[in-house]
């Protein structure tokens, strides 16, 4: 059970990744071969933040640039100040993994095989409690293979010495740090839910360096 100012059941999670994964294959498929991976990732994790606190107490983020994602009731009438950093909520980041140079992967392909590591980023190092979700081309449809998520960790003990330092600091780039191996470690120490698949566990423990101890 995960208190965010809001209780969160594992059951949940797995609930509310169906239910993304479900919408998900019912949109175009080529959306999905026009979107770079970034924009797939917000897709998916704001299908899930949405899906996870209408099964919960909490509520979105009512702001675009909100922090952390999901917030309890008790932030429904915060002011904008507050909403970019309140005090509690879980704060989820989605992403796809990196893989091998030249694999050469398009959309609809699953990245699992060439898969070489697992980074989330944040917007700052102050970060100590998140839920990381990562995704794939694994949902097989007729013609097309869609995105789907395939596992999702958590931790609450990170600090800023997990987090490397802050790229895009000059220009209009946006400031982004990303998770170093320690982070990884933890997050994945506190997996919650991962896809039936003995391929996608094997490299995932690998990648984040755990060893898995089924629940």
């Amino acid at each position: 059970m995960i208190d965010a100012g809001f209780l969160i059941a594992a059951r949940q999670i797995g609930e509310c990744a169906e239910l993304t994964n479900s919408i998900l294959t019912d949109l175009p498929a080529g959306l999905y071969r026009s979107l770079d991976y970034k924009t797939i990732s917000a897709i998916i994790g704001s299908v899930f933040c949405d899906a996870l606190a209408s099964r919960t107490e909490g509520i979105v983020n009512p702001i675009e640039k909100g922090h952390p994602d999901i917030i309890p009731p008790t932030g429904a009438k915060a002011t904008e100040e507050q909403l970019r950093n309140y005090p509690e909520g879980l704060e989820v980041k989605c992403t796809v993994g990196n893989i091998e140079q030249g694999a050469n992967l398009r959309a609809g392909e699953e990245r699992v095989g060439s898969l070489t590591g697992i980074t989330w980023q944040a917007h700052h190092r102050e970060v100590k409690e998140l839920m990381g979700l990562v995704w794939d081309f694994v949902q097989a449809e007729e013609t097309f293979r869609f995105p789907g998520i395939t596992a999702a960790f958590y931790a609450d003990d990170l600090n800023r010495d997990d987090w490397g330092q802050i790229s895009g600091t000059t220009g209009r780039n946006t400031k982004v740090t990303g998770m170093r191996t320690s982070g990884k470690q933890k997050m994945g120490l506190g997996w919650l839910m991962l896809i039936d698949d003995s391929r996608y566990l094997a490299t995932y423990s690998r990648v984040l360096r755990f060893t898995l101890v089924t629940r």
